[in-house]
């Protein structure tokens, strides 16, 4: 991790971070620690990944957010969804437990923007987001 310190013990190199506050930490015994107290996501402004074209969740998204037509620019073609069904790089990634938990847990979020904001900082949704975009990016 770059030689950074443990934000915890301040001894040893932080060799993992908080999934939520990004805070390093070197140990098991420190993490414990560290999340004894409680922590929050840093701040972000980094776009959010498309809506779903699925027509409940768009019925949903309108009640939420006033259903925006310039927001119709942004959705999914179902050229779009066939280009992310036939992705082996995206379907590898939704392989593991822990991601398909994560966008299990941002789909019920009453805030999914601020959610998907906060796990932007996590190098694996990361991941994950720009595999999404490079398989339905249309320049590719």
């Amino acid at each position: 991790m770059g030689g950074e310190t443990c934000t915890v013990c301040s001894e040893a190199a932080s060799k993992y971070k908080c999934p939520t506050c990004r805070a390093g930490y070197c140990s098991v015994k420190c993490f414990k620690l560290h999340k004894l107290e409680p922590c929050a996501p840093p701040d972000c402004s980094t776009p959010t990944v498309a809506p779903s074209k699925d027509p409940a969740f768009k019925q949903s998204e309108q009640g939420r957010i006033g259903g925006d037509d310039d927001e119709e620019k942004h959705r999914l073609t179902p050229s779009d969804l066939q280009k992310l069904d036939e992705s082996a790089q995206v379907k590898g990634l939704l392989m593991n437990p822990n991601m398909r938990a994560l966008l299990e847990a941002v789909r019920k979020d009453p805030n999914p923007v601020e959610t998907i904001r906060a796990l932007r900082q996590r190098p694996d949704f990361e991941e994950l987001a720009r595999a999404l975009i490079g398989a339905t990016d249309s320049t590719a």
